[in-house]
């Protein structure tokens, strides 16, 4: 398939869900004849087989320069799982700006087939695009007493999180999926970079799939706080489950996590660090990475926007600083961390993503979820989509450069890097097509809202 990665069973595969299939056969009784003959391991009738279907764990990557399956990928794969959750089960969504019709529809659909659909919403999606959140409430409803509802954070607060003081924007940054059952697999969830919004299709994100039970219940359980709304400033608490584990955000109390992760990596020859993010504002993680590169680590960052004092600690340093220009049509989106070496005194390969840009309203004051990923193959699919990010930023940090990064003030609200609208967008949604139901996404499916025409470059 074009456009789109998977790490299924720790291989990178490009296909998309795994199907399997399960014989069995019974035999026919006969009577005994008078003289035994030898027996035969040969059924006696046709065997019958059953396919299941399986959503495969691991990461995935869109490619923003590509065609419209490519760029699309994961708004098309979080779609599909959804129209294949059967009538009874389950679906929790925490979302930042759902903003595409797509979306909505196909949540909607979901409530009409018998799925339970409940929805954590950002205030901003108000008034973003607020025929969504008015096609969602008719359908959900907001009675959380019932088995579907929608509901949503306090106006300029997170559901969690809260503002300090005035001019300060909390919100539900959050972008996860949780799914008792989708296709034949149990327990899943979707941890993405990416907003329901055109920025699926315009913008690199990457999105992480588990079927873990230990995990879904972490964040079942998430979920169902942010939708109570009580405050909590320092409610961050981590989850492990085996290689995998997932902390939930705000954080108000030291250290910061960020930190605290990168000062575990002792800074030998061959050590990498990678960051993706697309706005850099948090001082603190500029320091500490400036300080690993001088003592060795290769360090490497691509990033949207700087921070004034990320741009000055950073320009100074010898860290390899790429940036996406203010007129990039695609930008990165994803908040990735990387981690290649001696970690906690052995060498490990690390990953850290989900929803946290590297800002101070990402650790203070924003309702976030960061997975940290232990895991050899899982890493070497992040490494390969970071050179990608890296390759694709059109700017240079450095002394003298003429071509300088967009700068702005370090109390810059995190307003999730958006990006100019590429394309027309379509103004009723494209005929639906057949596709084959083992295909994941299917390639011959269209966006009913996102860019028809995406630029080359």
């Amino acid at each position: 398939m074009r456009g789109l990665s998977i790490v299924a069973g720790g291989l990178l595969a490009g296909a998309g869900l795994i199907v399997l299939e399960l014989a069995a056969a019974g035999g026919a009784s006969a009577a005994v004849p008078a003289k035994p003959r030898p027996m035969s391991l040969k059924p006696a009738t046709t065997p019958w087989a059953v396919k299941r279907t399986y959503v495969p764990q691991g990461p995935l990557f869109n490619n923003p320069t590509g065609n419209t399956d490519q760029a699309g990928s994961l708004d098309l794969y979080l779609k599909r799982l959804i129209r294949n959750t059967p009538k009874g089960a389950e679906i929790d969504v925490a979302l930042f700006r759902l903003q595409t019709t797509g979306m909505a529809n196909a949540l909607v659909d979901a409530r009409k087939r018998g799925v339970n659909v409940r929805i954590v919403l950002d205030n901003d999606s108000l008034s973003k695009r607020p025929e969504n959140y008015a096609l969602l409430k008719k359908n959900l409803g907001t009675d959380m007493s019932k088995a579907s509802w929608i509901t949503v954070c306090p106006k300029n607060e997170g559901c969690i999180a809260r503002t300090s003081s005035s001019g300060q924007w909390a919100k539900n940054h959050n972008k996860f999926y949780v799914f008792s059952k989708t296709y034949d697999s149990k327990n899943v969830v979707v941890q993405t970079s990416g907003n329901a919004t055109g920025g699926m299709y315009n913008q690199f994100n990457d999105a992480y799939t588990m079927t873990d039970t230990a995990l879904h219940n972490a964040y079942r359980t998430y979920f169902y706080d942010l939708s109570r709304k009580k405050a909590d400033p320092n409610y961050w608490r981590t989850i492990k489950s085996g290689s995998r584990s997932v902390s939930f955000y705000p954080k108000s109390s030291q250290p910061d996590p960020i930190v605290a992760t990168l000062q575990m990596v002792t800074c030998t020859p061959g050590t990498k660090i990678g960051l993706s993010s697309g706005l850099f504002t948090r001082k603190g993680v500029a320091d500490q990475l400036a300080w690993m590169d001088a003592q060795g680590c290769d360090v490497r960052i691509a990033s949207g926007s700087l921070g004034e004092d990320v741009e000055q600690v950073l320009s100074r340093s010898r860290a390899k600083v790429r940036f996406f220009r203010a007129s990039s049509s695609h930008p990165a989106h994803s908040k990735y961390l990387l981690i290649d070496g001696t970690y906690g005194g052995r060498q490990r390969k690390l990953v850290l993503t989900g929803s946290h840009s590297y800002t101070y309203d990402a650790l203070r004051r924003n309702d976030e979820a960061v997975l940290t990923l232990d895991d050899a193959k899982t890493y070497a699919a992040y490494a390969a989509n970071f050179d990608k990010v890296f390759k694709s930023a059109d700017g240079e940090l450095a002394v003298g450069k003429l071509v300088q990064p967009q700068i702005v003030p370090n109390g810059t609200l995190d307003d999730d890097n958006p990006v100019p609208s590429v394309g027309i967008r379509s103004v009723t949604p494209p005929e639906e097509r057949p596709v084959p139901e083992a295909t994941l996404p299917p390639l011959t499916e269209q966006p009913d809202d996102g860019p028809t025409a995406l630029p080359t470059r």
